[in-house]
């Protein structure tokens, strides 16, 4: 079944949303970004999260308050 195309790319998550507007004209439709993981050093077991594509509307500068405050709190 055809759905939405973003202009900035994501996966959605499920297709009830994409019925839900198809039968009523609304609907939620949960997209999450494309990630990759990546091995940095293979002697130290080190990996890096790689954001391949955000979903539509999503502030970057917020994403990434939102990921500094997580590496923080992880450092805690």
């Amino acid at each position: 079944m055809p759905g939405p195309d973003f202009p900035t790319g994501g996966l959605i998550m499920g297709n009830l949303g994409i019925l839900e507007a198809y039968r009523t004209g609304k609907g939620r439709i949960v997209v999450r970004g494309k990630t990759d993981i990546e091995l940095l050093d293979s002697r130290t077991k080190r990996s890096a999260i790689i954001i391949k594509e955000i979903p539509h509307q999503t502030n970057k500068s917020a994403l990434v308050e939102k990921i500094a405050k997580l590496v923080e709190n992880k450092k805690e």
